[in-house]
């Protein structure tokens, strides 16, 4: 390993919830600050540290895990969250594992909440909207949430307070991890813009802050934090993340950075920004995390290089398991792209990295790989590397195979439909066990949900492809997913060849031939929509062919998932997108169908 021991590599477990939700009343003790513990077993942390991590990250609220006067209505559990986390930091310790704790400064507080607004409505900001997320009677609804204002002098001291009780109670704890720009509703500028508005980051109106420039309230935040936590420890690590500066300031934000206190860590997105050439669709901007653009963005690198004059040390967001792009599966088989990654970092040893956000956080072929490429020892050149990999990992494989097999996947990922909506709202991640599109009738119309939560699917497809402002239209995500699927399968079984002698695909070869269902799939499910956008009688022979071409995929896809069952899990909602039996519910419902469907041919 050529990475500096003095940088970060840091994972999380993929079972361990996220927790710390928004909810008109929500509870603290299912935070992931109390309940990891139970998570990160001895094991669990062995494996980590066995594939190359020395570091882990949980979610938390700042103001669930202290207790002050100043807010005493806040930590009423605080307790709970610091025995738990004691105990958690000392195990991962035995690993050489450091705890680091994700969260952003200050949360807004439920405007139901009457107990603490009641006392404290000089404190009051910004009104936000949000998603109630934990109350069975309100799920999704939204819900009216105010914002704690961070120019209320009460309100910095409770930052700098808590910080500062964080490091006494917690003083082994690797680090804190500070998202300063949108996420949950937090400070006032949080969700809002002083200048230059969209649909979804409208003008501030909080009287105070609006006197102010949003980029000077997220670096005050920063060193409000550090000038607590440095009361009582020189040792705990502070990692600023750049997520949504640019939408403030132009990159590399500069007058934010300069603001910065200089001995903290600036964490920089590897691939936002970044622009690559995709098929029909030249100089794409990527806009969210990529395995299929391997960074780092001319945006990244920037906002690194700065950082590197002002003294600071430095680390990168990756994603190396997967990402939207698909996010149910153990990882999106991209080695070249995973090489490029790698081989950057190697170059610059000093740059730590977070690898995982809280999904596409499983280990498989892309994290060995990554560790791999990293190493001194291994040979320089990208395909003498990447074939030693390849025989490493999969001894008695036919590497020569396997490596075109990898090109054959990326080749195949140049034109996937990367856009926001697509990535958000697509049923690409879900699409083996989605059903309700495969209708011989006209759209009833109820929305299909999002990507990475387990919602209600409806048949309305339109949010995953007409966003103003995002280039692919329907007919364009058909075209693309049905090359993707063509090409892909083309990899699939050429890696199949190559790892015909290995004794231990390590279920790598399922993964990937699921991953090519999935595209199939969400090609079927588009197709079925495009029909039935114009539903007429005549059009009942064309659903009978994509249904036809659907169960074919599911009958594929089947014995994968069930050989693995990891396959399907998506780590932000901890649940399984599809699985053996949803699979052949809708193998089930598909038969039914289609023997109406022909019972009236």
């Amino acid at each position: 390993m050529t990475m500096n021991e003095n940088q970060y590599r840091i994972w999380r477990s993929p079972y361990s919830r996220f927790g710390g939700l928004n909810s008109l009343r929500p509870d603290d003790t299912t935070d992931e600050t109390v309940t990891a513990v139970d998570c990160y077993t001895d094991d669990v942390l062995r494996e980590i540290a066995e594939n190359g991590f020395n570091a882990i990250w949980l979610h938390s609220v700042l103001a669930n895990i202290t207790h002050l006067d100043i807010f005493p209505e806040f930590g009423k559990h605080a307790e709970l969250h610091i025995r738990n986390l004691s105990t958690l930091i000392s195990r991962a310790a035995k690993y050489g594992i450091r705890v680091f704790l994700y969260f952003q400064p200050v949360r807004s507080v439920a405007a139901e909440n009457r107990e603490f607004w009641n006392r404290h409505s000089e404190c009051a900001g910004q009104r936000e909207k949000a998603t109630e997320q934990v109350l069975d009677a309100n799920k999704d609804q939204l819900i009216d949430m105010i914002c704690l204002c961070t120019s209320v002098p009460a309100v910095k001291q409770w930052i700098a307070d808590a910080s500062a009780q964080l490091a006494e109670k917690l003083p082994e704890l690797g680090g804190v991890i500070l998202i300063t720009a949108s996420e949950y509703p937090g400070h006032c500028y949080s969700h809002r813009r002083k200048k230059d508005a969209t649909p979804w980051t409208p003008l501030i109106e909080c009287p105070r802050c609006r006197e102010r420039e949003p980029w000077e309230v997220a670096a005050e935040l920063v060193n409000l934090v550090h000038d607590g936590i440095r009361r009582h420890s020189d040792r705990i690590e502070l990692i600023a993340w750049n997520w949504g500066w640019s939408g403030w300031l132009p990159s590399p934000c500069r007058p934010l950075l300069e603001l910065l206190p200089r001995d903290i860590i600036l964490m920089a997105g590897c691939e936002r920004g970044g622009r690559m050439d995709l098929a029909e669709h030249p100089v794409h901007k990527i806009d969210e995390y990529s395995l299929t653009y391997s960074g780092p963005s001319e945006l990244c690198l920037g906002v690194l290089e700065v950082a590197g004059e002002l003294g600071m040390r430095r680390m990168t967001k990756l994603q190396l398991g997967t990402t939207h792009e698909l996010a149910t599966v153990v990882n999106l088989p991209l080695m070249n792209s995973i090489y490029r990654k790698a081989d950057w970092h190697r170059k610059h040893p000093d740059v730590g990295y977070m690898g995982c956000w809280n999904f596409g956080n499983m280990f498989s072929a892309n994290t060995h790989g990554f560790n791999y490429f990293l190493r001194r020892e291994r040979p320089d050149g990208k395909e003498e590397a990447m074939r030693a990999f390849a025989e490493d990992y999969f001894p008695g494989c036919r590497s020569e195979l396997l490596l075109r097999a990898w090109d054959i996947f990326e080749k195949a990922m140049k034109h996937i439909p990367f856009a926001i909506p697509f990535l958000y709202n697509g049923v690409h991640s879900h699409a083996l066990s989605y059903a309700e599109i495969y209708r011989a009738e006209p759209l009833r119309g109820t929305p299909a949900g999002c990507s990475y939560l387990p919602s209600l699917r409806g048949d309305d497809l339109s949010p995953s492809c007409t966003m103003p402002g995002h280039e692919y239209s329907l007919d364009e995500i058909i075209s693309a997913l049905g090359k993707m699927g063509v090409i892909w399968e083309i990899g699939a079984e050429l890696m199949e060849e190559a790892l015909a002698s290995c004794p231990d695909d390590r279920k790598e070869l399922g993964n990937a031939i699921v991953c090519g269902c999935l595209w199939r799939s969400a090609e079927n499910a588009y197709r079925a929509y495009r029909l039935r956008k114009e539903w007429s009688d005549e059009k009942v022979h064309e659903m009978r062919r994509i249904i036809l071409a659907e169960l074919e995929t599911l009958h594929k896809a089947l014995p994968r998932v069930e050989k693995d069952p990891r396959l399907g899990y998506h780590g932000e909602p901890t649940c399984h997108m599809f699985n053996p039996v949803s699979i052949r519910e809708k193998q089930d419902l598909l038969n039914s169908r289609l023997k109406h469907l022909n019972s009236n041919l």
